[in-house]
């Protein structure tokens, strides 16, 4: 690692450690660390939930309607759906692979698994070939870059052809920050900033996924003014987006730039609000949500041994597993909202 590089470890690790509290956040509402712990696969203790900067949240917290495993009504019936259909972006490796396995577990339905090169995923691979027959025949692997038009229609024929036309959950969960040494990225100042690199974090952290959703907008739609569209399954769909705690406006107080990441996500963001209250109108609700510091290719680079001692690094099984049990904590009033791995409302 340069020593450019080790510039930006530490910035970021003052960033993450001077954003956590040694008492747990006292915000109504929100859930305490060990509520979660009985539905994700991870047993990791997470260190108490963040402290944002800014003023109130627009959004409520999200807690757990349902005594028993803590879903929404509407998640109940989508997630035990056999027609159910789930589509992941950048489901090869990392968080997009552990959305498929958290998403096989918990629901009964149909995964569409979207790379970038079919058949050269070893994870994914190695994955597949370990499943059940059963298991296996409900994941189909399906060549996707979110960049491309061309291929993003594609999939949208192959799913109202194949699939009976519809989208239960779409799950963009494809992003790219950089390392700072093979790219130009993330940047420490502003005299790093790079045209082509600016316009292709835009590009893949932004615009990809709400084109993405724009074309399958017509697959979620689940009804009509009053009238419901589906026979089986949720009266809602759900369009989930990974965003990062970095896109926060309001929690921004210095320290750390990564300028184009963060502008990315921010307009990430702006544009999964400004969607929700068209979508809400069809039966789709959409969210943000701001994973925590998960240990994968794209954070270790700006990972640090002290980091990991004071358990601010969550493996992916636990990241994921918290992320899904926010989802399946969704209500109508959440539809729009920017939320952490805790189900804390995040300020915009």
């Amino acid at each position: 690692m340069g020593a450019g590089s080790s510039i930006v470890v530490t910035q970021f690790q003052k960033y993450i450690v001077s954003s956590s509290t040694t008492n747990l956040i006292t915000t109504t509402g929100v859930s305490s660390s060990s509520h979660f712990s009985s539905r994700s696969y991870s047993t990791f203790a997470p260190p108490q939930n963040n402290v944002y900067n800014g003023p109130a949240p627009a959004y409520p917290n999200i807690v757990f309607k349902n005594k028993v495993d803590g879903s929404s009504s509407a998640a109940s019936a989508r997630n035990a759906d056999p027609n159910a259909v789930f589509v992941i972006t950048g489901a090869s490796r990392s968080m997009g692979l552990q959305f498929a396995k958290e998403i096989l577990h918990r629901t009964a339905g149909k995964i569409i698994a979207c790379v970038l090169r079919p058949g050269s995923s070893p994870a994914l691979d190695a994955y597949l070939n370990s499943l059940t027959r059963d298991d296996r025949a409900r994941i189909e692997v399906h060549r996707l870059d979110v960049t491309n038009m061309e291929q993003i229609d594609n999939l949208v024929t192959e799913i109202t052809n194949n699939y009976d036309g519809r989208v239960d959950g779409l799950f963009n969960v494809a992003g790219v920050l950089g390392d700072k040494v093979n790219t130009p990225g993330p940047e420490m100042n502003i005299s790093q900033l790079d045209d082509k690199w600016l316009a292709s974090q835009m590009s893949v952290n932004a615009i990809g996924p709400l084109m993405l959703t724009s074309r399958l907008a017509p697959l979620l739609k689940t009804r009509k003014g009053s009238k419901y569209l589906r026979t089986t399954g949720a009266q809602e769909s759900i369009v989930v987006n990974l965003s990062a705690r970095v896109a926060s406006l309001d929690d921004n107080t210095g320290g750390l730039a990564w300028y184009s990441y963060r502008m990315s996500k921010a307009a990430l963001n702006a544009g999964v609000r400004a969607t929700s209250h068209e979508l809400k109108r069809q039966g789709t609700w959409t969210i943000s949500l701001y994973p925590g510091m998960t240990d994968t290719d794209m954070s270790k680079p700006f990972q640090s041994p002290a980091m990991k001692d004071k358990g601010l690094i969550f493996p992916v099984e636990f990241s994921v597993g918290r992320l899904m049990d926010v989802v399946d904590g969704m209500e109508e009033e959440h539809c729009g909202g920017f939320y952490d791995w805790a189900g804390q409302a995040l300020p915009f």
